[in-house]
């Protein structure tokens, strides 16, 4: 398949991902939750997540060969920390200690897959595009809520502003590297494996948020 039209079904396949969500969003969106109790607890979820965003996207740079995509890396680890500082800043606000968290067990399993991706489309594929393409999905949803208060959603500007001015760099990875049949096999394989695991976490935290439930 032309590695264009590729990366056009992957888009497609996050997008009704996403779409999928709507019916039922996850406390990971804010919009369901009522209480600064809950809103806390999703926060701190999800500060663990820039924090080990980062530590993914540069455990990458060693062994990535092709050098632009390097150089995105090495701007995301930077801007995955700038993002937890806002949310930092947004938890000590509400007088919450914000590292005071354990990682849900699917969030574990989702970051350990991304790690242990070898290869560059993959990687690609699984985190930048459909994984931080659903996050960005739901950064939207909670900010067109109208609902959600300012202590969370002026942090969450910032963040999705600066995910709106990167462009659709995974895109233009994919059609440029993902080439070959082999290739294409790997990034929806990794598409596949990073919806599945994610649609895991989002359960994991509802259950946590909702049911006091960590399991």
């Amino acid at each position: 398949m032309d590695s264009r039209e590729f990366a056009k079904k992957l888009e497609k396949q996050v997008a009704e991902f996403c779409a999928m969500l709507d019916a039922k969003l996850p406390a990971y969106s804010y919009i369901p939750l009522t209480s600064d109790e809950a809103r806390i607890k999703v926060m701190q979820s999800r500060l663990f997540n820039e924090i080990r965003a980062g530590e993914i996207f540069g455990g990458w740079l060693k062994s990535t060969p092709e050098l632009d995509v390097k150089k995105i890396l090495a701007r995301a680890v930077h801007e995955e920390y700038e993002h937890a500082t806002f949310l930092e800043e947004a938890l000590r606000s509400r007088g919450a200690t914000p590292y005071d968290y354990h990682a849900l067990p699917a969030q574990m399993a989702m970051f350990n897959a991304f790690e242990g991706l070898t290869d560059t489309v993959e990687r690609i594929a699984a985190f930048p595009m459909a994984g931080e393409g659903v996050a960005d999905y739901l950064i939207a949803k909670c900010l067109q809520a109208g609902t959600v208060p300012s202590w969370i959603t002026d942090p969450y500007k910032r963040i999705h502003a600066d995910e709106e001015e990167h462009g659709n760099y995974p895109f233009d990875i994919l059609v440029k590297y993902a080439t070959s049949a082999e290739k294409q096999e790997r990034a929806a394989r990794a598409v596949a494996m990073s919806l599945v695991l994610r649609r895991a976490y989002f359960d994991n935290l509802d259950r946590w948020v909702f049911e006091n439930k960590s399991y």
